[in-house]
């Protein structure tokens, strides 16, 4: 497989529903505009019974091998996101046997499609932060995929709501405390909940501590996603386009990756959509375009353009 210096792409929705004729149009789309990664999306799928309270069976193993040959080529970068029903922070034993079941049909699924991690959210709490409790589920959770023999890598994300494991710096510090982990960076979800990333000290300080977690490199790469995001007083409201909503400051984390030489150890997956209900123009691959050509252009951003309006909570 041939290494790249940029893995970038965006997302393709996987479900035991998905017909060969639509996964067909949008790898299409994907590779006519020559994106090099793909996160197959099980967000509602679940184990359950089908049709009930939404949910939708995972795909099989045929499925996986049928969609891989639809791909012209094997120089792509595959992840797979899991769907939203797994939960590392509940302390109900129920729950946390359903969430592990859900995330074996997800690593299951990975591994047949040749995936290198898996991204999940982890959960939200209702009252206090429990991290000691979610860092004890991660590590009991990693030692089990192993036990089981998944190759996938376990990455959770930072959570874009104030009450939803974890923000930046709590993430970091677990997951890089565990063999064999990684964790998903949503720069949208961190701008959210107040992460200080419009300016370059603090995006700098959080590549020198994923720099001192991880073991980066072109074969082992951070997942980051980025998108616009409109922010509300908890935090994330929804996505949105890139240079909409409340300002995520794209351009400037994109060139301090660049100045840093980072880009060849990280998967940058686009989750821009337009809200429902909106009328806009532009998608996850039109955006995604924008961040390739910002990148090819040679253009730097040194200050943050936008105006966050009510966002005057940052920490560090």
């Amino acid at each position: 497989m041939k290494i790249l210096t940029l893995s970038l792409g965006v997302s393709l929705s996987f479900s035991r529903f998905l017909s060969q004729e639509k996964a067909l149009t949008k790898i299409e789309e994907i590779e006519k505009v020559k994106l090099n990664s793909v996160e197959f999306g099980l967000l509602n799928c679940a184990i359950g019974q089908a049709g009930f309270s939404g949910i939708i069976p995972f795909p099989t193993e045929k499925q996986a091998q049928s969609i891989l040959k639809l791909f012209r080529n094997n120089n792509y970068y595959f992840s797979v996101h899991a769907p939203y029903r797994i939960s590392a922070t509940t302390e109900e034993e129920s729950k946390l046997k359903y969430s592990k079941s859900n995330l074996s049909a997800t690593l299951k699924v990975t591994d047949w499609l040749g995936g290198h991690h898996v991204t999940f959210h982890a959960g939200s709490f209702k009252k206090k932060h429990n991290n000691k409790h979610v860092d004890k589920v991660l590590k009991s959770w990693e030692k089990w995929r192993q036990d089981k023999g998944y190759n996938a890598i376990l990455a959770p994300e930072v959570g874009g709501k104030y009450n939803s494991f974890a923000d930046f710096f709590t993430l970091v510090e677990i997951t890089g405390g565990i063999d064999n982990c990684l964790m998903t960076w949503d720069i949208s979800h961190d701008f959210a909940r107040g992460g200080k990333i419009i300016d370059e000290e603090g995006i700098l300080t959080r590549l020198e501590k994923l720099d001192e977690a991880f073991d980066l490199n072109p074969s082992n790469r951070l997942p980051m996603h980025f998108s616009g995001m409109v922010v509300g007083k908890t935090g994330e409201k929804h996505h949105t386009l890139l240079g909409k909503g409340n300002g995520v400051p794209w351009e400037l984390v994109l060139s301090v990756l660049k100045e840093q030489n980072f880009l060849s150890k990280v998967n940058l997956i686009c989750e821009s959509k337009v809200p429902k209900g909106e009328k806009m123009s532009g998608n996850a691959i039109s955006d995604a375009l924008k961040a390739r050509r910002f990148l090819e252009s040679g253009q730097i951003v040194k200050k943050y353009k936008g105006k966050p309006g009510n966002l005057h909570y940052y920490f560090t």
